[in-house]
Order: structure tokens, then sequence, then C-alpha cells
């Protein structure tokens, strides 16, 4: 079947898979002239559809004057600092008061997102659990994520759940090996080293993958069959930036959060006989099964440890699909972890990816010369880190990694990292790939810089500073 250009742009924005027959092979080898196309087309036509459907894009291109989209390197400008989703003033938190942070996460949607938004009640909320609960219910289309709150604050991510359907469907191309849209679905188990369930970035996308690569939610298996609750979360941020500042003694925390406390700290208590039905169901139910099994280094290398020192290893089949998005995050990876996971999983090798929360779509796989491939749905850009200015898409440039995520259907995907990466935009990776590639090291400016980053946006300042005024006012 022959596709026009604007069917292709559709499916590349509406479902990516099918723009490559559901083929993994395919995804791998799409030419980088037809993804450079596709991909202009595709950020034309996002721009048009939310420029002034989004309140705070509306004030950040109105400042800038951008009309339209021409060239890539137009979108670099309303490129949106990690700020922007921890701008709400924290005492709104403090004081309960979600419908306020609604008002506030209006100004990051589209318009018909913001109505449903205003619509839900909250009233009744005590604390981030219900809070959660009562938006998953009131806007189904919509589901909220937090970061985990390093700086004392968690910032808001307004995601999709289509967003992240799309996302986890290029996901299954890889652990079902797909050819084809009639590949056969294998009989998959899911084992999982942490929470059933939670309102984390990594733990929202994590149920998602789960809906798309097993054939029932009854083939997840989580070491902890339990909510993890972002208000003890949060309440653990505030404590350590507390503690960093020497405030500590003046931290006031409420006798429902303090309940709340007592029942995490009773979890961890019992945590060592739920690890030890874990490995039991593991060796019992599982052993030599196909399992998909995800999550950060450090729980994948926690669960290994933990099983190799109960004598396990090679537990299942050797097709098991093990993957880990994110990478280090500033901390020194132990030597030798890989081989542990594998040694106790049995799995063949492990799909390294990265990727951040803002940015679901981008989810850029390793390969086996160590280099991250750019993922087709999302658009990567490297910045000077002193003007924010693009740095030009030829050769190999390092700076400041950006992107604007494709997959972002109810809110503005364009995004400014702390990563310094190294990009090769033009010589053709060895595994063949012609996609472009991350070619060294990721490394975090803050931890370059003693802890400070100063995000220098293309934007003027004075654009810049203007959006992030209006998000921060509100009709309270």
């Amino acid at each position: 079947m022959t596709r026009t250009i604007e069917d292709k742009v559709e499916l590349l924005l509406t479902d990516p898979v099918a723009l490559v027959e559901h083929s993994c092979q395919h995804w791998n080898q799409l030419p980088r002239e037809d993804i450079d196309a596709l991909q202009l087309a595709a950020a034309q036509r996002r721009f048009a559809q939310m420029r002034d459907s989004i309140p705070v894009l509306k004030k950040l291109a109105d400042a800038e004057g951008v009309e339209k989209i021409e060239r890539i390197e137009d979108l670099v400008p309303l490129l949106f600092e990690h700020t922007v989703f921890k701008s709400y003033p924290p005492s709104l938190l403090e004081k309960n008061n979600f419908a306020a942070i609604n008002r506030w996460l209006c100004k990051l949607v589209t318009a018909e997102t913001a109505q449903a938004i205003e619509a839900a009640d909250v009233s009744a909320c005590q604390g981030l659990d219900e809070w959660f609960e009562t938006m998953d219910e009131a806007v189904p289309q919509l589901c909220i994520s937090h970061t985990s709150g390093t700086s004392g604050t968690l910032s808001f991510l307004p995601l999709s759940n289509r967003e992240f359907e799309k996302a986890v469907q290029v996901r299954r191309l890889y652990a079902w090996r797909m050819e084809g849209p009639q590949s056969p679905v294998p009989d998959m188990h899911s084992v999982y080293p942490y929470y059933r369930k939670g309102y984390l970035s990594h733990m929202r996308g994590n149920l998602a993958i789960m809906k798309a690569v097993l054939p029932s939610l009854d083939h997840f298996h989580p070491a902890y069959p339990a909510t993890l609750s972002s208000d003890v979360l949060h309440l653990g941020a505030k404590v350590r930036a507390a503690h960093a500042k020497g405030t500590l003694d003046r931290l006031v925390i409420s006798p429902e959060l303090m309940a709340k406390k007592k029942d995490f700290d009773q979890l961890q208590a019992d945590m060592p006989s739920y690890l030890a039905d874990f490995f039991a169901d593991m060796t019992a139910r599982l052993k030599g099964k196909v399992v998909y099994i995800g999550g950060t280094w450090n729980l994948l290398h926690n669960m290994a440890k933990a099983g190799l020192e109960r004598g396990l290893e090679g537990v299942f089949h050797p097709d098991s699909f093990i993957a880990t998005t994110g990478g280090a995050k500033g901390v020194v990876q132990p030597e030798g972890w890989r081989e542990e996971v594998l040694r106790f999983t049995g799995a063949r090798k492990i799909f390294e990816t990265y990727a951040m929360s803002e940015t679901p779509s981008g989810s850029h796989a390793l390969c086996e010369h160590g280099h991250y491939h750019f993922a087709h749905t999302a658009i990567p850009f490297v910045l000077d880190p002193q003007s924010g200015e693009p740095l030009p898409r030829s050769g190999r440039q390092t700076g400041r990694a950006a992107f604007f995520d494709l997959g972002a259907d109810l809110r503005w995907g364009g995004f400014i990292t702390g990563d310094e990466i190294t990009v090769e935009w033009d010589k053709p990776c060895a595994c063949g790939r012609p996609s472009r590639y991350v070619a060294e090291p990721i490394q975090r400016y803050s931890d370059k810089h003693g802890g400070d980053d100063k995000i220098t946006c293309a934007a003027s300042e004075q654009s810049h500073r203007e959006a992030m005024d209006f998000l921060n006012t509100l009709e309270l």
C-alpha cells in the first residue's frame, strides 16, 4: 500500500508502530532522510494544533513572535525548562489546595483537556494520593505523574494515557521481537521488583507496559502488593531538602501524614517476608518461563543480588526481555552489575535505553556498539550550554540535550534536559541502523558543576520570565 506523506505523519503521531507494519526490523531501519521529513511535518502539525490551545505555549510563542514552524530549529525557542512543571506555589500542596493546582495544570494542556480538569471536584482531597485517584477517575484521558522531587518540590507531568500506550507499543516491538501485526503473542509473565502501583512517572509507564506486553494482568508479579504513597515520597523529599538547608526543626507534619508514614514504615518492616514470597513464587511458578522485567538499573541489580544470595541462577528462559531506562543519574554504577543481572535471570542481554519522564515517547535504544539511537517519535536537539542556541545538526556536536516529543497529544512536547550529550549527526553507526545517535557517555551538568545547573533558553530571557509569571499567576 502506497501512503502519502500526510498519511505517514498521521501514523507517526497517532500509531507509530503501524508506520512500519509492526516490524521491529523496519523500525530500526527507517532511512534518516524519511525520518527528517516526517518529523518536520509532524512538528508543524503539532504546533498548528496547539499554538493557541495551550495557554503557556501561546504566551511564549506570542512573546517570541513564532506563528509557524518552517525549520526544525524554529522549535528551540519554544522548548520548556524543567522548572515549568514545578512552577506552582509550593504552599498549595501544604494547604491541600488541589483546586488551585488544577487551575495551574490547565495552563499546560489543551483547551479540551483543561475543561475536563476544571470540572473535576478535588475539594475533598486530603493529600496527593487522593488527588491522583480522583483525577484518574474524573479525567480518564489524563495520566498525571510526578518526579522524585530531589529538590524538595515535585514536578507534575500532565501526560496522556494515549501517549503512554503509543510509547509502549514501540517497546512491545522489541519485547516480542515482532516482524508484523500477526507476530505470535508470547505467553509472557512479568516480574517487577517494586510496588504494584504508584504515581511516580516510571511506575505510571510500567502499568501501561504490562497491559501491552502481557496476556493478562494476572501475569504481573510485583515484589510488594501495595501502592507506593506519593504523600510519603513528598515528605521524604521535604525532609531531605530541609536537612540540607538546616531548617528541619521548622518542618510541620500533619497527623494524617504521620499516620501514612507509620503505615509505610510497617510495610518496610514487612519487606523481608514479601521478598521471600517473591523469590519463592519465581522459582515455583515462573522458572524457565519467558518474562518481561523492567526497572531502573539499581532495582534490577538489587533483585539480582538478593536472588544470587539465595543461590538462584538462570531462573528464566533465555529469551526473556530485561529492560532498564534512565542511566546512572549521577550514581556510580558498581562493576559487573549487568553480568549479575544476566546471571540471575538467565537472559541473553539487557535492553538499555536513554529516556526521561518528561518525554515518554523518547526511549532511545542502546546498540551493541554503545550508542543510544534516537527514537523516531522524539526530535533531538543539541544546545549551546551558554546561549541555549541550537548547535548545527551536522558532524559531532557536544552540548545540552533537548527534545520535542511527538507523542505528546494533550500538552506541549518540547523539553530541555539537564544532560550533556555528544551526538553524531552524519557518520553511520557500525551496528547498521541509519538513525542518529548519542556517541559518548552522558553526563549531568549538575554533576560537572558541583550541583549547580543554570539552564539558558534560546527564548529571550524576558519571554521565558513572562511565561513563568503567567504560570505562577493563579486566581485563588
